[in-house]
């Protein structure tokens, strides 16, 4: 009997149980809408619960609560919980998740900026790439000519963007701004970057939209981040047609403090002499240049970095005068001699450390000193000082030109969840300059015997990251300057947004406002100036399967405030911020390194149109410096198993507009010749072995071997001395064809053979 009592107390608690049980159901998807496999759905202290299956819905029963939270979690994915009532036997409960930014998935705004430093970003050069293409000759501003943007403007100084002058695009080094990156120049010769690539662990190219962290660029700046410690102690020499070097690089045991120094030595002198040149070089170019390194890690993620150099080069030229070109006697053919001596000295010191686990500290210092001693001479058959009133009052000039900066940087970093952050700080820049020029007949033309500038330069700026999610991310910066010189403030808003469309392409647009100081030889003759403004527009399409990458980009920039002067290059007079401009343009790039078995290849393209009214130009015209087509082709082939290869770059311009003297009484004719189309292939040849223990590379590289004839402009006689109604005019060209580059480099301690394989050397 009571037997049979227990088994139906058991019956009725098990019938009442199964009456109050309620059943749990739902369906879970992403914020697209689609449903997601293998969530875990779970009661908050409970172990009841489900996992979604394919089609993204759940379900099981609970009978055990009045209330309880439903909690779905999901790897990813940030989770979710929902609290339920247990009112009804079954219920339905619907989750949207929503997936997790995080650094493997989320866009790179990638509009106006090339990065060399992260696949994910979209690597396109790094140090072996910049070093092995051909025709860059181991200088990295050679090697970002081959990209979209850029100018083939090989006959003088800087990196010619978008339409901006070489003195609008700048160089950062470790955060700070660098004066006087290129060496020193030659009228009609250009010059190269002072840096070695291999001393950078990543390069960012910014055509333009660049942070609020950089300023004083008016239309590109060139981002440059040194290498934090080796990974072993080594040592380097190289030998080559240029000269001779060598390094060497120290690590302790611990493997977290290094010292390095080198020094090398370049002297044109023997190569002159066996490939001729078009003009004589009374000096072939000579470069003495000692490095120094020192890295130590403070902390797990902090270091202090130290980065200098001191360099001195010097060289001297002779080349026949233009205007005296136009005498019937040749013994008032004239030559012009013009010979500089550069020291300089640059210093970087940068410290970056993490406070605590979300605020990080970067801090940077550069100290930079320059000193130019420049001669020009106008001289006889029998290298004789001439005296000639058909020169002017005086055929002999001495210039000294001598500047010193010192920046300082602080930059605070709060990082956020999901990868936004905010970060501010403050810079420092102060400029000394000196300008002491011979003789007294030019010194009356400018301000005072010895003309002296000092600025301090001021910023503020303050940026944040907002990643709304893995697809939708946005830049928001501003940055404020003022310049003591011009006594000047500038505001300048800065912004950029990406939307990924698909796990492999995305877009991107920014805007920004720029703002620079006038080159110092306004500076000199008038302080009261304006900063020079451009405000940038850019709209970029980034398409990047594995090992291929496409870029489409558009843009659009307004120049204002340009500066507008007289025709007296000396002694600009009336100086003032009334000129104005645009550049508009298309560019493609596409690099592959998968269609075409073992060879890795870029092709670029950019259109430009842009026209300025600046400087002494007498009205609106296209620039000198800019050409509407320019495009390159970049292939690099290596044969692993003879360490073997072989890279080639062909590079096309269309003409670029010219001053004719002969047409300049005509206002509509001002700046409508073009020059011919330029044309240029480099190939260059690297074998890779072993010699006892030294990693050795040879390279042999020839620069234009078909011979292809470069025009770059013209240089015109300054009076009609033959009465022809004619100026006589002379092509500026290279100073020869081809170049022809041999040399080779041993590194004991590293073997970068994988590394050039990787790298397709």
């Amino acid at each position: 009997m009571k037997k049979n009592l227990l088994t139906f107390l058991i019956v009725m608690l098990w019938c009442l149980k199964s009456f109050t049980q309620t059943t749990i159901s739902g369906l879970v998807t992403d914020t697209k809408n689609e449903p997601l496999t293998g969530v875990n759905i779970s009661i908050v202290g409970s172990f009841d619960g489900a996992t979604t299956k394919a089609d993204g819905k759940f379900l099981f029963t609970i009978s055990e609560k009045d209330s309880l939270i439903l909690k779905a979690t999901y790897t990813g994915f940030a989770s979710s919980e929902k609290k339920i009532f247990l009112s009804e036997k079954q219920i339905e409960v619907n989750f949207v998740l929503k997936e997790k930014v995080n650094d493997l998935k989320a866009v790179v705004i990638s509009a106006g900026a090339f990065e060399a430093s992260d696949e994910k970003k979209g690597t396109v050069l790094k140090a072996l790439d910049i070093v092995t293409t051909a025709g860059s000759n181991g200088d990295s501003y050679g090697a970002l000519k081959t990209l979209p943007g850029t100018q083939q403007v090989n006959d003088r100084e800087g990196l010619f963007v978008r339409g901006g002058t070489g003195n609008e695009t700048q160089t950062f080094i470790d955060g700070t701004f660098v004066r006087n990156a290129f060496t020193a120049a030659i009228p009609d010769l250009g010059a190269r970057g002072r840096f070695n690539p291999f001393i950078f662990k990543g390069t960012v190219f910014s055509a333009g939209g660049y942070s609020a962290l950089y300023g004083q660029a008016l239309s590109s700046a060139v981002i440059l981040e040194t290498i934090d410690l080796p990974d072993r102690a080594s040592a380097n020499f190289n030998a080559s047609t240029l000269g001779i070097g060598g390094n060497i690089q120290t690590l302790n045991k611990k493997r977290k403090e290094s010292f390095g120094i080198g020094y090398n030595y370049t002297n044109l002198t023997p190569y002159f002499a066996l490939i001729k040149q078009n003009i004589n070089f009374k000096k072939a170019p000579t470069a003495h240049q000692i490095d120094l390194n020192y890295r130590k890690k403070t902390s797990k993620n902090g270091i202090i970095k130290f980065y200098g150099y001191i360099n001195h080069t010097d060289v001297n030229i002779q080349r026949a005068n233009i205007t005296s070109r136009d005498y019937n006697n040749d013994l008032l053919s004239y030559n012009d001699e013009y010979g500089v001596a550069n020291n300089n000295l640059y210093g970087n010191v940068s410290y970056k450390e993490y406070l605590n686990s979300t605020w990080k500290l970067n801090i940077g210092a550069s100290a930079s000193y320059n000193k130019d001693n420049i001669n020009t001479k106008t001289l006889n058959t029998r290298n004789e000082l001439i005296v000639d009133s058909n020169f002017g009052a005086s055929n002999w000039i001495s210039i000294h030109n001598r500047n010193v900066m010192i920046t300082n940087k602080i930059v605070l970093q709060k990082d956020l969840n999901n990868l936004n952050s905010i970060r501010f700080g403050t810079e420092y820049i102060y400029s000394h300059d000196i300008v002491d020029a011979f003789p007294e007949q030019l010194r009356a033309l400018i301000e005072r015997p010895t003309p002296e500038k000092n600025d301090h330069l001021t910023a503020a700026f303050a940026e944040g990251d907002i990643y709304v999610s893995n697809d939708i991310a946005g830049k928001i910066g501003v940055r404020a300057e003022h310049s003591a010189l011009l006594n000047r403030w500038n505001i300048a808003p800065r912004f950029s947004t990406a939307y990924k469309i698909n796990k492999k392409g995305q877009f991107s647009f920014a805007f920004g406002q720029f703002y620079q100081k006038p080159d110092l030889i306004y500076l000199i003759n008038k302080s009261n100036l304006n900063f020079q403004r451009a405000d940038h527009f850019i709209l970029n399409y980034q398409y990047q399967p594995k090992d291929r990458l496409l870029r489409l980009e558009t843009y659009y920039k307004n120049y204002a405030d340009l500066i507008k002067h007289n025709d007296n290059a000396f002694a600009p007079t009336q100086i003032s911020n009334t000129g104005s401009g645009y550049a508009r343009g298309i560019e493609l790039f596409y690099r592959d390194k998968k269609s075409i078995k073992g060879i890795d290849f870029w092709v670029s393209y950019s259109f430009i149109d842009s026209k300025r009214d600046f400087q002494n130009y007498i009205r609106e015209a296209q620039p000198d410096f800019v050409a509407n087509h320019v495009g390159s082709l970049v292939f690099k082939k290596f044969w692993v198993k003879r360490m073997f290869g072989i890279n080639g770059t062909y590079t096309y311009s269309s003409g670029r507009p010219y001053f004719n003297r002969n047409t300049m009484a005509n206002k509509n004719a001002f700046l409508q010749d073009r020059t011919m189309d330029y044309h240029n292939f480099s190939l260059s040849l690297n074998y890779l072995r072993n010699i006892k223990k030294a990693f050795t590379v040879f390279v042999l590289s020839v620069n234009n071997p078909f011979n292809f004839k470069q025009v770059y402009g013209y240089n015109y006689a300054a009076q009609d001395l033959n009465n022809d109604g004619q100026f006589f005019r002379q092509e500026i060209t290279p100073t020869a064809r081809q170049f022809i580059f041999l040399g080779m480099f041993m590194s004991w301690g590293i073997d970068r053979t994988q590394e050039a394989i990787d790298n397709n050397l």
